[in-house]
C-alpha cells in the first residue's frame, strides 16, 4: 500500500487555485475572473484577531488557470476540451495576456507578497488544452503547447518578480483523458508534453508538471506513468453528495496522490454546504476508511492539498469569492481553514 505523495519531497504543501480569464455561465454570459493585490493578502498570511498582526501563513503555492477567454469579438471560447467553442492560438495568447496584466493576477500576487512577511511564493501555470478541432494531429498539438510554454517563459523572464515569485512549472488543464487513436492520443501527447517541461529550467531551477483529475476520471490513476511529478484527486463530494469523500481519500492514499478540498460561495449561506466542507476538514484530521475498508491516513498532516474555492461571482452585491468572503465577514470557517493548513487541531 502506497502513502500519499510525500510532503518531504518539497513539491507542494498547500496549492490555491486562482481563476483568471472568463468563466462562461450556462446562459453563455461571461464573468471576468481577475485578482488584485488586496485579494491575495488574506491568502498569504493569517491575522490574529486580537493583535491584528500576522500569526501564520496560509497557502504555499498558487496555480493560475482559466477555463475560458473572450476572443477579439467578445465571444466566449473555452480553454478546456470543448466541441462547440474551442479556443485557438490567438485566444491562447489572450489568456496569457490576462496573466501578465499590470496590477492584476501574477503582478498582483507579487505586489501582495511584497506587502507581506513572506519572501517568495511558488507559482504554477495552466497550459491551455490543444483541441483536435483546432490542432488536428498530435504533432501540431504538442507544438502548440510547447510554443505557448516557451512564449510564457520568455515573457516571465522580462518581469521583475524574482524577489516575490518562484515559477515552479505547469499544470495540465483537462481533468480527464479523452482522445485515443492514431492521430490524437491524449496519453502520448501528455507524456511528450511532460518531457518538454522536464527539459526546461528557469534560473537553473528544473520545471515540473502537475495534474488534478476528478474521482473516476479516465486515466486518473495513471498520473505517474504519464510523467506528472504530482497529481491531486478531486473527490467531488462537496458538489455531489452521492460521491464518496472517503473513497477518494483512500484512492489518493493508495496511488500516492494529494487530495483536493472543494467549496464555493455556498458555504457563506448554505448550512449543508458548510457541513460538507467541514467533512473534508474532519476526515483530513482523523483519517479513516471507505465503504470497502480501504484505509486512508490523515491527509491534513501527510498529503499535499489543493484548494478549489471557486472563482469570482458577480451579483447584485458586487464581486465575491468564497474564501475572501469568509475572511471579510470574520466567518469562523476562515480560521478553521487556517488551522487545517497549519495542521493544528482547532477544527
Amino acid at each position: 500500500m502506497s502513502p500519499y505523495a510525500a510532503l518531504g519531497k518539497g513539491q507542494i504543501d498547500q496549492l490555491f487555485l486562482a481563476y483568471t480569464g472568463y468563466s462562461i455561465g450556462l446562459d453563455g454570459t461571461p464573468h471576468y475572473q481577475f485578482w488584485e493585490p488586496a485579494d491575495f493578502l488574506p491568502l498569504l498570511t493569517h491575522t490574529d484577531p486580537g493583535s491584528g498582526c500576522p500569526d501564520g501563513n496560509m497557502f504555499s503555492d498558487f496555480l493560475f488557470l482559466a477555463l475560458g477567454i473572450l476572443n477579439e469579438n467578445g465571444e466566449g471560447r473555452l480553454l478546456t476540451r470543448d466541441d462547440k467553442k474551442p479556443a485557438n492560438w490567438n485566444e491562447w495568447v489572450r489568456y496569457m495576456n490576462e496573466l501578465f496584466l499590470c496590477d492584476r493576477n501574477l503582478d498582483a500576487l507579487c505586489q501582495a507578497v511584497r506587502c507581506s512577511p513572506l519572501c517568495r511564493i511558488n507559482v504554477w501555470i495552466a497550459l491551455p488544452y490543444p483541441n483536435p478541432q483546432i490542432f488536428p494531429d498530435d504533432r501540431l498539438r504538442l507544438q502548440a503547447v510547447t510554443d505557448w510554454m516557451c512564449l510564457f517563459l520568455d515573457r516571465w523572464s522580462h518581469q521583475d518578480w524574482s524577489d516575490c515569485l518562484q515559477l515552479q512549472g505547469f499544470y495540465w488543464l483537462q481533468e480527464s483523458l479523452y482522445f485515443q487513436g492514431t492521430e490524437n492520443d491524449d496519453r502520448l501527447l501528455i507524456k511528450a508534453m511532460n518531457q518538454e517541461i522536464h527539459a526546461c529550467t528557469y534560473n537553473r531551477h528544473p520545471l515540473r508538471s502537475i495534474w488534478i483529475p476528478y474521482q473516476k476520471a479516465n486515466g486518473w490513476n495513471e498520473w505517474d506513468s504519464l510523467g506528472f511529478d504530482l497529481a491531486f484527486l478531486q473527490p467531488n463530494a462537496y458538489f455531489n453528495p452521492q460521491k464518496s469523500l472517503e473513497q477518494a481519500a483512500a484512492s489518493a492514499f493508495q496511488y500516492g496522490m494529494g487530495v483536493e478540498i472543494e467549496f464555493d460561495l455556498g458555504v457563506t449561506y448554505d448550512q449543508a454546504k458548510r457541513e460538507r466542507l467541514r467533512a473534508y476538514l474532519q476526515a483530513g484530521e482523523s483519517g479513516g476508511s471507505d465503504i470497502a475498508g480501504h484505509p486512508f491516513s490523515p491527509y491534513m498532516y501527510e498529503a499535499p492539498i489543493a484548494w478549489y474555492t471557486g472563482g469570482w461571482f458577480f451579483g447584485k452585491n458586487g464581486r465575491k469569492q468564497a474564501l475572501l468572503s469568509l475572511y471579510q465577514s470574520n466567518d469562523p470557517l476562515y480560521d478553521e481553514i487556517f488551522h487545517f493548513i497549519n495542521a493544528t487541531t482547532e477544527l
